[in-house]
């Protein structure tokens, strides 16, 4: 793009050439790994990589969202669960994806997302530790909750990035609009499956990472098209002088667990444009999702995670390289 004013984005990666790093534990719909966040910690050449499982509905305890994991590797591809976290120790019903970040080399913080079991609303935690292996859930503190905000039904899928004068959140929100709240928008414990509330990104800044301030809607719902019912930041990539952004779109709650990616550019990480408005610019050949994409640069190359959704129905954790 040669084009003064159209910032240059990264190379994707083709979602069929990805090999799976985590596989669901049955092979039909309703079996996930995914929703990832991946961490290169230079300090002992290892990879961290945080996914959740889930099952069908009807398995007990363990349906959906029920687990979640973090797991090392040397190369980024053959990983080794070291940390487990079941929803059973949150009283909630499921847990999703978090933003796993080092703030130096003796402490690293989990930013979960997960339903409370008060108000059935999802909420956004933090725990740290000195090690990802380490980290305590009887210790996490909170840092974001719906009912501090006016028109907010949850907040959860936290992106956290850490900046020269603090730390920015991005986060998926359940607007409910104005009025009333639907009293069955929250029966099931996730809104996101009801159709009563549609789900922008918004941004928050802290100065310690742990008190966090509200800023604005960075990534809205589009009023008409193909990204109406959802608009879900999940990663940033620094290139070309700039910051390429993936995010999840869908057009309404039947594609509520089969998002698409699509991309948007920042030059500054708070204001951000869509760059495919029109349509996604990842899914599956057959038109299935790739969704909750997670990228790091290293070496010389691009590595994308990503939530893949198989023929089967099935979603696995899958890999793809792209050189720079």
């Amino acid at each position: 793009m040669s084009h003064h004013n159209q910032l240059q984005t990264a190379p994707l990666f083709d979602p069929e050439t990805g090999v799976a790093v985590i596989k669901p534990q049955g092979n039909e719909a309703g079996f996930w790994a995914g929703a990832p966040t991946v961490l290169f910690d230079e300090k002992d050449s290892t990879f961290y990589l945080y996914y959740r499982l889930r099952n069908p509905r009807g398995y007990g305890e363990d349906e959906r969202g029920f687990e979640v994991r973090i797991a090392s590797s040397k190369d980024g591809e053959q990983f080794t669960d070291m940390w487990r976290l079941h929803k059973k120790e949150l009283q909630s019903s499921s847990i999703e994806r978090s933003a796993l970040v080092k703030i130096h080399d003796r402490l690293y913080r989990l930013y979960i997302s997960y339903v409370d079991p008060a108000d059935n609303r999802w909420r956004i935690d933090v725990i740290e530790a000195a090690s990802p292996a380490e980290f305590d859930a009887d210790r996490r503190q909170n840092v974001l909750r719906a009912g501090d905000f006016s028109g907010v039904e949850g907040v959860k899928d936290p992106y956290v990035v850490k900046t020269d004068d603090g730390y920015v959140m991005y986060f998926v929100y359940a607007d409910g609009g104005a009025g009333e709240p639907d009293r069955d928008m929250h029966k099931t414990g996730d809104v996101h499956n009801t159709g009563l509330a549609v789900a922008p990104t918004a941004m928050a800044t802290s100065t310690d990472g742990l008190h966090f301030e509200w800023v604005s809607t960075i990534l809205p719902v589009s009023r008409s098209g193909w990204d109406q019912y959802q608009a879900r930041l999940t990663t940033i990539i620094p290139f070309a002088g700039s910051y390429t952004v993936l995010w999840d779109g869908s057009v309404g709650v039947e594609q509520n667990y089969e998002e698409k990616a699509a991309l948007a550019v920042t030059v500054d990480l708070h204001t951000f444009a869509k760059v495919t408005p029109a349509g996604p610019v990842l899914e599956t050949a057959g038109g299935k999702a790739v969704r909750y994409v997670d990228a790091i640069v290293h070496r010389n190359e691009i590595m994308y995670y990503y939530e893949y959704s198989r023929e089967d129905g099935a979603h696995e954790l899958r890999l793809a390289r792209v050189s720079l």
